[in-house]
């Protein structure tokens, strides 16, 4: 059997970018890496072979300086680089171009209906949601209890793992900690990640005097992550703006409860009672209302483990993009 070829391009090779590489890799495809180190388009265009399709995202700083290439170009949506409304989004007008994509793949309903309106056809749009280790994040096995990070036994952990930016709203997290923390003194925040706002985490959390239960710990390995959103009483999410967000699912698969924005992206996997509990962008007192009352969530819980096992087992997503990849191939690539 013929060897199948692929470019990846990308702005970073971050997690995410491994993830997707490793999926194709699994998919049977050689992957030559491109990142936007290096004059990407000229990267790209002398990767070889020359008909070798490219998966590139984000879409507005990536996959856009590529279309036209002599080359199928599948953009690779980051959920951010075409939701609106938010801090970081690109107008509507200047996101007329993706119609030239020969492929795009979505992780989230509201990415693809976006894409439909800007004039995309559908039959050329994959939605793929960025999915998790069913083997790996299950209800079953270690936790890391809040003795582990140092807090006295009987704490109740609430768990963030967000990148520390204004896009995530992690401030959001840390003030709505503040005001459940003064009603309930068993509550300890643990916040993983980091990003361009940790060192005004800190600052904000030492002016509050709630260092003593508060843990910054960084970005957390893989294989790390299962026992630690085990050990959490309460998984929150404030972000502006999601696709599939993974460590949510992987919070979901883990048995974890859920408090999430109420964005496009969030609301395909968390629904108000049923698999999770929302709030408003930006609702620091909806936050703090939902840290403070932590109460039975077996049956959230339960619904929230069957939607991740439907619609986030990564094993099985992935295997779509030896379809995706064919893109292009009627206007006589490959």
């Amino acid at each position: 059997m013929a060897t199948k070829h692929a470019v990846y391009a990308s702005s970073s090779l971050g997690v995410h970018d491994r993830r997707w590489i490793a999926a194709l890799e699994a998919c049977g495809f050689e992957i030559d890496v491109r990142t936007d180190g290096e004059d990407l388009v000229e990267a790209v265009s002398d990767a070889r072979p020359a008909d070798a399709p490219v998966l590139a995202g984000p879409l507005d700083t990536v996959a856009r300086s590529l279309v036209g290439l002599p080359r199928p170009v599948i953009g690779l949506s980051w959920g951010y680089d075409l939701q609106q409304g938010h801090s970081k989004a690109t107008s509507l007008d200047g996101l007329g171009w993706i119609k030239d994509l020969d492929g795009l793949v979505v992780d989230s309903p509201v990415t693809r209906d976006l894409a439909m309106s800007l004039g995309l056809p559908g039959e050329r749009i994959a939605l793929i949601p960025w999915g998790v280790d069913l083997k790996v994040f299950t209800p079953d096995g270690a936790r890391m209890a809040a003795a582990d990070h140092g807090f006295a036994p009987g704490s109740r952990v609430v768990l963030s793992l967000r990148t520390h930016d204004d896009l995530y709203r992690t401030h959001d997290i840390i003030e709505a900690f503040a005001r459940a923390a003064a009603q309930k003194p068993e509550l300890v925040l643990i916040m993983g990640g980091d990003g361009p706002l940790a060192s005004e985490h800190r600052a904000r959390v030492a002016h509050l005097g709630l260092a003593d239960r508060v843990r910054f710990i960084g970005r957390v390995d893989e294989h790390e992550l299962p026992a630690l959103l085990r050990g959490a009483e309460l998984y929150v999410t404030a972000s502006e703006t999601d696709g599939s967000s993974v460590t949510l699912m992987q919070a979901m698969a883990c048995g974890t409860p859920i408090a999430a924005s109420a964005n496009a992206g969030n609301e395909w996997w968390i629904v108000e009672g049923e698999t999770g509990h929302e709030f408003a962008v930006g609702d620091v007192a909806a936050l703090a209302d939902l840290m403070t009352n932590l109460s039975d969530t077996s049956a959230l819980v339960a619904a929230a483990l069957e939607r991740v096992r439907k619609r986030g087992d990564w094993a099985r997503n992935r295997l779509k993009l030896v379809e995706v990849m064919s893109f292009g191939s009627s206007k006589g690539f490959g």
